[in-house]
């Protein structure tokens, strides 16, 4: 009888959410303000079942702290991220919210002057697309709240808010560690430069069709060549130890964070920063040989090289697990930061495992 009611929960858990299970609304408190400090939305997340709903809430409308909760843009021109993309474990309590039956959960989003590059396109109406997107829990089928876009004026003060100073030097005090991220970071280089060589020699794997079925191999090619560190375009970083956010609490669930500083229109600062969940619960890439690398905790090299491909192209969090990321429309595979690990880990285990 225990057994069968464990079944049933994971059987539940796997379904995820259907279409109507959860409704969002999101209003600016102003629609016209002078500065981009004033920019203030309120977001409301409603659940009109009869049962409770757990999802993971962050990089969502559920997430008022400094991730991507819009897609900003102004006239169709897109507004670059300045702010955090972090990799969580997804077994950690902390990373989710309970939104009870018949009840809903307000979140304001304030500070986000620090966290779009606004100056760059200058004073007008700006559109915030917010990211609705639902996960119950690890691979479960991620569901998309239709959720139409808000415009707020902003009528003079654009200027950058600075968000991070980057720092100039790579430091951990740990040598343990140290070597744990150089060995990581070699990995991740390795894992993106196998992925693209194989992307040139086999363009239509089965591999390429599960994560980025539909896009243009050249692309992606390109987004894995200067993770390998082929071009000069990888930029430079550090790949720390610290924690200047303080994102890594025992409790919080995040693995890695990557820091995004924009100007002008670009990437100038990328520096990534890793959490103890990630020297002591994460696995090393030759161990996804016998325990699979579905999950977000299943290679060190495998969480580096997911974050910089933030930090190289900018991409998003859209969903997190290799079976989450297979299921995503040809666009989402694109700019999902998590399909560049799995496409990377993939081909490692197709060959040397």
């Amino acid at each position: 009888m225990f057994r069968s009611a464990i079944l049933l929960c994971f059987a539940t858990l796997a379904l995820g959410l259907s279409v109507g299970d959860l409704k969002v609304s999101v209003k600016p408190v102003s629609s016209s303000v002078k500065s981009v400090d004033d920019i203030v939305i309120s977001a409301i997340v409603s659940n009109p079942t009869d049962k409770d709903i757990r999802v993971i809430a962050k990089n969502n409308i559920l997430d008022p702290s400094a991730t991507k909760s819009f897609s900003v843009s102004k006239n169709g021109q897109d507004v670059l991220f300045s702010g955090v993309k972090a990799t969580y474990d997804l077994t950690a309590d902390a990373i989710y919210k309970t939104i009870p039956a018949g009840s809903s959960i307000a979140v304001n989003h304030t500070g986000l002057g620090a966290l779009y590059d606004f100056e760059h396109v200058g004073t007008g109406t700006f559109s915030f697309a917010p990211n609705s997107l639902f996960q119950t829990g690890p691979d479960a089928k991620p569901l998309v709240v239709d959720t139409p876009a808000i415009n707020v004026q902003v009528t003079h003060d654009v200027k950058k808010r600075e968000f991070y100073r980057r720092q100039s030097t790579p430091t951990c005090s740990d040598s343990g560690r140290l070597q744990i991220l150089t060995d990581s970071l070699s990995y991740a280089r390795s894992l993106a430069g196998g992925a693209a060589t194989d992307i040139r020699s086999h363009p239509t794997s089965a591999e390429f069709n599960t994560y980025f079925g539909g896009n243009s191999q050249d692309d992606i090619w390109y987004r894995l060549d200067i993770i390998a560190g082929d071009l000069p375009s990888s930029g430079t970083r550090i790949i720390s130890c610290t924690d200047p956010q303080g994102l890594c609490g025992p409790s919080s669930g995040v693995i890695a964070y990557t820091l995004l500083v924009t100007s002008g229109g670009n990437i100038v600062g990328s520096d990534i920063y890793t959490c103890d969940i990630f020297f002591t619960s994460v696995g090393t890439t030759p161990s996804i040989c016998q325990n699979g690398f579905d999950s977000t905790t299943s290679s060190r090299g495998g969480v580096i090289l997911h974050e910089l491909s933030h930090a190289t192209s900018g991409t998003a969090d859209l969903g997190y697990g290799c079976s989450v990321a297979a299921g995503l429309s040809v666009a989402d595979k694109r700019n999902n930061a998590d399909n560049y690990r799995c496409m990377g880990l993939a081909i490692y285990k197709h060959y040397n495992c």
